[in-house]
């Protein structure tokens, strides 16, 4: 996701003063929950966002969605709104380039003994935890892949997680799965529907994490962990705290996958910079 200039003139938004304090009230709620951060050139995403929360979930408005918030007599609506806030588009094998480094240069840096484990860190509804385990069933071999890697998958929204594990995909998410790679790990699941093969959520386990909740609850530390298209999504401070304790949790020359519009260099962090999009804990 490119960020857009702050120095770009945006489009202004009619508000009346009640309602810029209503929305001002709920952009901070979202900060200090979730550590999402929607400055002044995000102003209308955010306020497309809420106002499309409001239609669905038949709320007047922002001055009502204030109201519930500071009153929490409204169940769920925090919930509803991080979803909101949060949600991306999201497809298999998004980022093909980094994908393609991940298969040619990172898999055979991974130690022949001991399981491999992956972290997909903001995988929405799965389908980047899974564009991983088909990579890795197509590079290692299938039984190889299911015995020595342990993917995890983790959104803030638990329907989200409740869909990847059901792994149930429109077609249009699977636009940029080769066809021989649809054939052999999709089936059909209805019109316009797929589902994933049962051999691969077999190699994924997800579950519902806060990124900005501490501490995080793994005993073990990863040898891969993606991390894409969320950093845009925070203040920078958010974004070196993020990464810094990414570092934490990532093994000894472990890995770090980013979209390619996300240069952690800039946040000067541990992390080594490899590629575009690909980071090394050295």
């Amino acid at each position: 996701m490119n960020q857009k200039s702050p120095d770009m003139k945006q489009p202004e938004i009619a508000m009346s003063r009640v309602e810029e304090q209503s929305f001002q009230f709920v952009r901070q709620w979202i900060y200090d929950r979730t550590g999402l951060h929607y400055p002044d050139h995000k102003r209308l995403l955010l306020y497309n966002r809420l106002h499309k929360l409001c239609r669905r979930l038949n709320i007047p408005g922002l001055n009502e969605v204030a109201r519930h918030l500071r009153r929490r007599d409204f169940p769920g609506l925090d919930k509803e709104i991080a979803r909101a806030v949060s949600t991306g588009h999201t497809y298999f094998f998004r980022e093909e380039k980094v994908l393609q480094f991940l298969r040619n240069h990172i898999l055979p840096t991974l130690p022949d003994k001991g399981q491999h484990r992956f972290w997909s860190a903001a995988s929405s509804s799965g389908e980047e935890a899974y564009t991983i385990a088909i990579i890795l069933a197509e590079s290692l071999g299938f039984l190889q892949a299911q015995a020595k890697t342990a993917i995890l998958g983790t959104d803030i929204d638990r329907e989200l997680i409740q869909k990847a594990e059901q792994g149930i995909y429109p077609d249009q998410r699977l636009e940029h799965v080769p066809p021989h790679l649809k054939k052999r790990y999709f089936y059909r699941a209805g019109s316009g529907q797929w589902s994933v093969a049962s051999t691969l959520k077999e190699m994924c386990t997800f579950r519902r994490l806060n990124l900005m909740s501490t501490p995080w609850p793994f005993r073990k530390k990863f040898h891969v962990i993606l991390c894409r298209n969320v950093l845009y999504y925070f203040d920078t401070d958010h974004q070196y705290d993020l990464a810094e304790r990414l570092y934490d949790v990532t093994m000894s020359g472990g890995w770090l996958l980013t979209s390619v519009t996300e240069p952690v260099q800039s946040l000067k962090t541990r992390w080594s910079a490899v590629t575009t999009g690909v980071y090394r804990k050295t």
